[in-house]
């Protein structure tokens, strides 16, 4: 245990895995911005101080990555923060790929989402706050699982705060298939609050909490390969989420994703791959590493073992945001299936790591499919949707 503990916080070296008993791109298309947002993100891009690029020489840290040599987790943040204030994006770009070609390490991943949490437009949720989320890439197309696993757990009880954009890697993004399915899903703080402390569900749109973005989004287009940025979203949720289901593209990413969450104070994670998905599905066992008390323990998760059915990748396979928002409908309505399954499984998950199910994962998924079952979840989109129209017309 102690010599699979210790390769674990390494975050680039593997870890065999063992059983467990529990057994943006389009972003501002269409969207309008109030004058009272663009003077919150311009505050927000100028508390990154002209004493941090002087600080910084960009020199002397391309020569510290070309010789392969690891940054410190305060390092990390006061290289990206001296990088987002001067915009240059020969900078950016080089100090993107060379990271890539050195190998990340967890501290430098929780340095640079904490230059990004630096610079973002906070939105206090208050404590105990969950998330759901994904980092996409794994280039298969399922209907969006996490997503509608929010929408399961918050009719459960939780608090979900979800933090999400547009498609990058996939059809169709948080962003997109909320859209679709009528919420409003570019408010500002007090908006998302009070969606929030009325139905138990938020949604912050990424590019209007991360202006800072501004900067790298067009790097990272104009670069075409992944970088860092591709495993930061779940780090970087605004409401500072207390507990987290994180899935990742591929298991090689689990130990570095597991310790960067840990080095940014989260309560309570868990990290997950499945089957080729960024998240747990019905189609067999899962490689999971949990935060919990400070510890990371690895291992491996069987959706058997709680009862829910095999399914094929298939089942999963969604579209466009019209065709996913129908899917999720549908299956937040009552209706049973493999989908269904999915949302029940991750939100079952979910309402164990937060608290709301403390006895046992098996009683998080027997709770979760309960809520889906009644339709629950659909009732709580409802209410979801008519609150955060009110909101926006608040806004405006």
């Amino acid at each position: 245990m102690a010599s699979s503990m210790n390769c674990l916080f390494n975050a680039r070296v593997h870890v065999p895995r063992r059983k467990h008993g529990i057994g943006a791109q389009k972003a501002f298309a269409g969207v309008q911005v109030p004058k009272a947002r663009r003077r919150v993100q311009l505050s927000a891009s100028r508390s990154l101080t002209m004493r941090t690029i002087a600080s910084v020489d960009m020199k002397h840290v391309i020569e510290r990555l070309c010789a392969r040599e690891d940054f410190t987790m305060s390092e990390s943040t006061e290289t990206l923060e001296a990088l987002l204030a001067s915009n240059d994006p020969a900078q950016i770009a080089a100090f993107l790929v060379l990271l890539r070609a050195k190998g990340e390490t967890a501290e430098e991943v929780a340095g640079l989402a904490q230059a990004m949490r630096n610079s973002a437009v906070s939105c206090d949720c208050g404590p105990g706050v969950l998330d759901i989320v994904g980092t996409g890439g794994d280039g298969i197309g399922s209907v969006n699982i996490s997503t509608g696993s929010c929408l399961l757990a918050a009719a459960a009880g939780a608090k979900v705060a979800k933090h999400g954009s547009r498609s990058v890697s996939s059809m169709c993004g948080s962003a997109d298939v909320l859209e679709a399915l009528g919420v409003a899903v570019d408010l500002g703080p007090e908006g998302v609050q009070a969606c929030v402390k009325e139905t138990n569900m938020g949604f912050m749109f990424a590019p209007r909490y991360h202006p800072a973005m501004k900067a790298v989004g067009p790097v990272r287009k104009s670069l075409g390969v992944r970088t860092t940025f591709n495993i930061l979203g779940p780090m970087l949720n605004p409401a500072n989420a207390d507990y987290g289901l994180v899935g990742v593209y591929s298991p090689s990413v689990i130990p570095l994703m597991i310790n960067s969450l840990k080095l940014l104070g989260m309560k309570r994670a868990l990290v997950v791959h499945s089957m080729g998905l960024d998240e747990l599905v019905p189609m067999g066992p899962a490689t999971v590493a949990e935060l919990k008390d400070g510890k990371v323990v690895l291992y491996e998760f069987e959706p058997l073992d709680v009862g829910i059915k095999r399914c094929t990748v298939e089942d999963l396979k969604g579209g466009d945001r019209f065709l996913n928002a129908e899917i999720l409908r549908d299956s937040l309505s009552g209706t049973p299936g493999p989908v269904a399954d999915a949302l029940a499984l991750n939100a079952g998950v979910a309402l164990h790591a937060c608290g709301v199910a403390p006895e046992s994962v098996a009683q998080g998924v027997t709770m979760a499919l309960e809520v889906q079952r009644s339709g629950a979840g659909l009732k709580l989109l409802d209410a979801w949707v008519a609150k955060s129209q009110e909101e926006k017309r608040k806004e405006f």
